[in-house]
C-alpha cells in the first residue's frame, strides 16, 4: 500500500510538471485565436451576411447569380444598398417575384464586372471611363480623385451615375463597392427609341426632325441629351403648330434645338460633383455643334431630384462674353440618367432658347 501511494504521488508530481511546461510553451502572441475576418468570404457570401445589402442578395439568389459570383472570379460587384432599392419601389424579397426574370438578371449582371477594379485602378480626375460588365454591355466610371491644391484626395467615385459610398471592400474572389443607386440601363433602346416612346417629348422630337438633328440618334454616339418636355417648350413659345409654321432656314437649328445635345460623352448628373473636384467649378463647358456657342452644365443635389444649372452664351473665345443670342441661365428640377444604348437622356422642365433668340441675323 505504501509503494502504491508513493507511485501515485510521483505520477501526480510529474503531471503537474508537464502542465507547467505546456503553459510556459504557450506564451506566444502568434498562437492567439484570430477574430474571423468577414472580408475573406467570396462575393455572394459577403453580401448575404451584411444587413444593408439583403435586397441585392435576394436579387442575386432570384437570378442565380449568387452561385456565379461565389465562383473563382475575379469579380468587382457594385452593390446598391437597400435604400437604393427602396427608392425604386422594392422593399421585400417577394417584390422581385413580380419582375421579368430575364430583365432582372440583366440589370443585376450590369452591376458585376468580370475583373478586379479597385479605386486606384480608375484613372484619377476622369469621366466616362468604360468597363465591360458581366451583362455584356459597358458601364461608365467617373472619379474625382484630387482637387487642385488639395493634400488629401476626395475620391468621389461614380458608376453610370451611381455614387460609391463604400469602396474597396476586399473579397476572396474580387472586390466590392457599395453604391447609392440601382443602375437600370435601357439595354435595347437607342436615344431615338427612348424619346419616341415617351409622349411628353413629342414636340422636342418634332423640332429635332425639322432642324435635321434627329437621324444622328440612331447612330452609335455617344450623346448626352437634355430633353425638354412639351410643357417646357410651350412655355418658351414652341409648340407643334409653331414648328409647322417655322421656316427652318430662318433659324439657327444648332442653337434652338442643338443646345440640348452634348456629343461624344456620357454625362451623368452625379458627374457634376466630379467636375467640382477636377476643376473647382462643378461645371462642364463645351461648344455646340456650330462651333461658336458655348454651353456650360452643372448640377447639385436637391432630394429627391437634382437641381441643374445651364448657361448658354456666344463668345469670341472661351473667356470673353458677347451677348448676341441672349443668355439663358436656369435652375431646373429634372428626372435624370436614362442610360440608353448610345447615350444618356435627362428630362428638363424648362426650355433653354426661345425662337426669337435663334433667328438668323
Amino acid at each position: 500500500m505504501h509503494l502504491r501511494f508513493t507511485n501515485t504521488k510521483a505520477i501526480f508530481q510529474l503531471l503537474v510538471w508537464l502542465l507547467v511546461l505546456s503553459f510556459s510553451g504557450c506564451k506566444y502572441d502568434d498562437l492567439t485565436i484570430a477574430v474571423p475576418n468577414e472580408n475573406i468570404r467570396p462575393a455572394a457570401d459577403f453580401i448575404k451576411n451584411n444587413y444593408d445589402t439583403r435586397l441585392f442578395y435576394a436579387a442575386l439568389r432570384k437570378t442565380g447569380l449568387d452561385i456565379e459570383i461565389n465562383g473563382e472570379g475575379p469579380f468587382t460587384v457594385l452593390v446598391p444598398n437597400d435604400l437604393a432599392f427602396n427608392e425604386i419601389g422594392v422593399f421585400r424579397d417577394a417584390d422581385f417575384d413580380q419582375m421579368n426574370l430575364d430583365s432582372l438578371r440583366r440589370v443585376i449582371a450590369y452591376h458585376i464586372l468580370p475583373r478586379r477594379l479597385y479605386l486606384q485602378d480608375v484613372p484619377t480626375n476622369s469621366a466616362d471611363v468604360r468597363y465591360a460588365t458581366l451583362e455584356g454591355s459597358e458601364l461608365y466610371a467617373s472619379l474625382g480623385g484630387m482637387a487642385q491644391g488639395a493634400v488629401v484626395p476626395s475620391n468621389k467615385l461614380c458608376f453610370s451615375g451611381a455614387e460609391a459610398s463604400r469602396m474597396d471592400v476586399p473579397l476572396a474572389n474580387g472586390v466590392l463597392h457599395i453604391v447609392d443607386k440601382v443602375m437600370k440601363p435601357q439595354f435595347e433602346l437607342s436615344i431615338q427609341d427612348w424619346l419616341t416612346k415617351e409622349p411628353q417629348y413629342s414636340v422636342f422630337v418634332e423640332g429635332l426632325k425639322k432642324f435635321g438633328l434627329w437621324d444622328q440618334f440612331a447612330e452609335k454616339g455617344p450623346f448626352t441629351v437634355f430633353a425638354p418636355t412639351n410643357k417646357a417648350l410651350e412655355e418658351a413659345g414652341i409648340t407643334s403648330l409653331r414648328l409647322q409654321e417655322m421656316v427652318a432656314d430662318n433659324y439657327l437649328g444648332d442653337v434652338l434645338f442643338g443646345v440640348y445635345i452634348m456629343y461624344q460623352k456620357h454625362v451623368f448628373i452625379s458627374d457634376s460633383d466630379v467636375f467640382q473636384i477636377i476643376s473647382g467649378k462643378g461645371t462642364l463647358t463645351y461648344k455646340l455643334k456650330d462651333g461658336q456657342h458655348v454651353m456650360s452644365f452643372g448640377a447639385s443635389k436637391a432630394y429627391p431630384t437634382w437641381l441643374m444649372t445651364y448657361n448658354l452664351r456666344l463668345t469670341e473665345s472661351d473667356y470673353i462674353f458677347a451677348p448676341q443670342v441672349g443668355q439663358a441661365s436656369y435652375e431646373v428640377r429634372a428626372k435624370t440618367d436614362y442610360l440608353c444604348s448610345n447615350g444618356v437622356v435627362h428630362d428638363l422642365d424648362k426650355a433653354m432658347v426661345k425662337p426669337n433668340q435663334a433667328l438668323k441675323k
